[in-house]
């Protein structure tokens, strides 16, 4: 085959039947991606949350620091846009597999799945996660306008 040829990409419509053992791997790594997905905005969530609340446990470093006590919500911040492009890349690759995972329902357990509807699992977990990011934000406006004494 010439170096400029390429195959023509294989989508869940075409590809071929699975048996009954790669229908399973599926659906393992469907569970896989989805419990993953789950696990890093648990994780991420936590250490932005702990994270954004040091400036309020130490009230004192907030005097003792001035604007430095800005470190920990800037740091939220940066760890909840860091947070969004990661889950977004799981995303896209959880929703290849359960399209694929669909089509191969459809195919092997004569189920009937929309495989162009969009599914609203991905729209749920960005949302939350743009909340999130938004919530940080706040917290450094909040911190940044009351817990900084003024000169």
């Amino acid at each position: 085959m010439e170096a400029n040829q390429t195959d023509p990409p294989v989508s869940a419509e075409t590809a071929p039947p699975v048996s009954d053992e790669m229908y399973k791997n599926l659906w393992e790594e469907f569970k896989y991606r989805h419990d993953l997905i789950w696990q890093r905005i648990f994780q991420f969530t936590t250490a932005i949350v702990l994270i954004s609340i040091i400036p309020y446990i130490r009230q004192d470093l907030a005097g003792l620091l001035g604007n430095g006590i800005l470190v920990a919500p800037v740091l939220a911040i940066f760890l909840a846009l860091f947070v969004l492009l990661v889950i977004w890349h799981e995303l896209m690759l959880f929703e290849n597999i359960a399209t694929a995972l669909m089509h191969q329902q459809n195919l092997l357990l004569k189920l009937n799945h929309n495989l162009k509807a969009r599914r609203p699992f991905g729209w749920f977990v960005m949302t939350y996660l743009v909340i999130l990011l938004v919530l940080s934000i706040i917290n450094y406006w909040i911190v940044q306008s009351i817990l900084i004494p003024k000169p």
